[in-house]
């Protein structure tokens, strides 16, 4: 059971569920009615450790050779049975998503394709991070199709996209990043990390500020929050000592850890005027913080 949890990461989960959540809250201006709306955060579970288990399946040889006690090439799960796992929850979040509509569902398996193609065909420097920021900011933008869907989004679809493209754009500095992790592009290593993590935490920020009709007290605690986290990486961005894989890779930590603090901004967004539900909504989503950390115990998140 426990090769089974870290094949599929379960301490990733909350931020897949908080994309969900976030997107749903901002674009309904606080809960959905209708209750099929939250079968999104299924879809959303389903597509992403979908996408977890394929890109393992995928990596099974080269892991082979530099991360053997990983599930797989250990030989503790099979790589038909990774497969079938990875095609079976895909098959999950979309069925999750049709449950919503069947217009949801064809959003998803956007997302999914995106995913897929990264798993196995998009690992370039500028390709991968793009594909991984088009699936989380699709993620984060499932809810908001949703309320559009709807007919209840109060807020012009153009100004809706704001939040899911800057959180894309996070995505996106955050997993160039990752790339020095994982031992590339190191001819940038002595200086390329504190640049991107400093216009994370400026992404962090300007989400912040993503237009929509939100009380200015509420507005105020999304700003704070964001800098809270912003701060975190600049600090970790402005560190006098020389950047090695090993700093790079608690730096990838802690971007990674801010998803959720992107999401809770997001979330606190949507308060329109039952500011009870994006407080609910936002304390739900920053519970993911001791949720995740305790199950990285069970199932490390790389």
């Amino acid at each position: 059971m426990k090769s089974w949890l870290r094949l599929l990461r379960v301490s990733l989960a909350p931020s897949a569920a908080a994309d969900a959540i976030a997107g749903l809250v901002f674009g309904h201006g606080g809960l959905p009615i209708d209750p099929r709306a939250w079968w999104l955060v299924g879809a959303s579970l389903g597509v992403y450790h979908g996408a977890l288990v394929l890109n393992d399946w995928h990596d099974r040889r080269h892991d082979a050779h530099t991360r053997g006690s990983r599930p797989i090439p250990s030989g503790a799960i099979s790589a038909a049975s990774a497969l079938a796992l990875a095609i079976g929850l895909f098959a999950a979040g979309i069925v999750c998503a049709f449950l919503v509509s069947p217009s949801v569902a064809a959003w998803m398996s956007v997302v999914a394709l995106s995913a897929v193609v990264y798993d196995v065909a998009g690992r370039g420097p500028w390709l991968g991070p793009i594909l991984l920021a088009t699936c989380r900011a699709g993620n984060l933008g499932a809810g908001i199709f949703v309320a559009h869907q709807s007919g209840v989004l109060d807020v012009p679809v153009t100004l809706a996209c704001v939040a899911p493209l800057l959180y894309g754009a996070y995505v996106f500095h955050v997993s160039r990043l990752g790339r020095f992790e994982d031992g590339e592009d190191l001819h940038d290593l002595a200086r390329r990390p504190r640049a991107l993590l400093i216009v994370a935490a400026l992404c962090l920020a300007a989400l912040a500020l993503t237009p929509a009709p939100t009380p200015a007290h509420i507005r105020w605690v999304a700003v704070v929050l964001a800098l809270a986290g912003g701060f975190g990486l600049v600090r970790a961005a402005l560190t006098r000592e020389p950047w090695t894989r090993a700093g790079v890779e608690r730096a990838m930590g802690l971007a990674l850890r801010r998803l959720l603090v992107a999401s809770a901004v997001v979330a606190l967004l949507g308060v329109r005027s039952d500011a009870y539900a994006g407080a609910v909504a936002a304390s739900v989503i920053l519970l993911g913080f001791p949720l995740s950390h305790a199950l990285r115990r069970v199932a490390p998140p790389s």
